[in-house]
């Protein structure tokens, strides 16, 4: 099913049947501030596992998958970072950027990477900060294009009918270019740019 929505403003009663989705253990794909991607509830181990395979990850690999949060709060509680970082972190977000923190014990083991960490990501699109509203929890989340892959312009069209039939709900903003999002490591006090993306990394002076 392909639902059109405006991705700056849109309506609650048109992403009903993706939140619906989300909660029944689905996989979606949805519109970020850095392309189209995977998502599905942090609570369902199913859905995580089914996105790995959608990504085409090896069942033992620990390569990382990002959470959308929807609130600076939720930093801290996903997360432990100290004050020096946050202030970074709250100076950047909303944007187009995966941080890398110190994963909580409130984080699913598998969400970790080898050193026990988590990407987390605060998109400024309003579309993705509904969803994770409506959704009363983090959206796991992968990205379409694969790592080694070319980016090429995503129309949802196109991924809806390569992905029919594993894939619940395709959230239709029109054609997006896919860009990275900009990944920030904490390292101590401040962080080590791993990744120069779409976010500017400038601001992190």
């Amino acid at each position: 099913m392909r639902l059109r929505v405006d991705p700056e403003r849109p309506a609650p009663r048109k992403l009903e049947r993706a939140i619906e989705a989300l909660r029944r253990d689905q996989v979606i794909l949805y519109p970020t501030d850095t392309g189209y991607a995977f998502g599905c509830a942090l609570s369902s181990r199913k859905a995580i596992s089914q996105i790995r395979i959608l990504k085409g990850f090896d069942e033992r690999s620990k390569k990382p998958l990002a959470m959308l949060v929807n609130e600076l709060s939720d930093f801290g509680r996903y997360a432990v970072m100290p004050t020096s970082v946050f202030r970074t972190v709250r100076r950047i977000l909303p944007g187009p950027y995966t941080v890398v923190l110190e994963a909580s014990s409130e984080v699913p083991r598998e969400m970790r990477n080898r050193d026990g960490e988590i990407g987390l990501r605060m998109p400024a699109l309003p579309v993705c900060r509904m969803l994770v509203d409506l959704l009363g929890e983090p959206i796991v989340s992968g990205s379409v294009t694969a790592g080694d892959e070319e980016p090429a312009l995503e129309d949802p069209e196109d991924l809806e009918r390569i992905h029919r039939g594993r894939i619940e709900v395709v959230i239709d903003v029109g054609p997006l270019w896919p860009e990275p999002s900009t990944i920030l490591q904490a390292q101590g006090s401040g962080f080590e740019v791993v990744r120069v993306g779409k976010g500017p990394v400038p601001e992190l002076a």
